[in-house]
């Protein structure tokens, strides 16, 4: 093999390895592709506040029948999560819950739990405050999938 060939291969593994590793780190800084939901209850109030940043998600699962109780001081709320479409729906949903001031609790960490849907199917999610409370408030946030990291 000669200097000049050698010179042109290297110089190519080189250039093509840069282009990889540009591609691969541009992979991890990409915005994600959508926005997620949120639906937030407060005791004793019947509507809930909703921030639909991701408007195809909020047509095919609708958030409904939200009931509250108190459990040995602990507030309960369970909803119905109902898939709109007559085909599967994937998502992911987390619960932040609030303290009597509106504080995050922060003791407790967020978790996105994956749940997939069949076609117009429905379930339902309960919720638990991890400390007794009778004004705590709670936000359920829902995203595709995807969008968890």
């Amino acid at each position: 093999m000669n200097f000049s060939h050698h010179l042109t291969v290297t110089s190519l593994t080189r250039t093509l390895g840069a282009c990889g590793l540009a591609l691969l780190l541009g992979a991890c800084t990409l915005t994600p592709r959508g926005a997620q939901n949120s639906y937030q209850g407060t005791t004793g109030k019947l509507e809930l506040e909703r921030i639909e940043g991701n408007r195809s998600l909020a047509a095919s699962l609708l958030i409904q029948d939200p009931i509250e109780k108190l459990v040995d001081g602990r507030q309960v709320a369970q909803f119905k999560l109902q898939n709109t479409r007559s085909s599967a729906k994937r998502f992911a949903w987390a619960v932040d819950w609030f303290d009597e001031d509106g504080f995050r609790i922060t003791d407790v960490a967020r978790v996105f739990e994956p749940v997939s849907l069949g076609g117009n199917g429905s379930t339902y999610i309960t919720i638990t405050s991890p400390r007794a409370g009778k004004k705590m408030s709670w936000k359920l946030i829902v995203t595709d999938p995807d969008e968890v990291h």
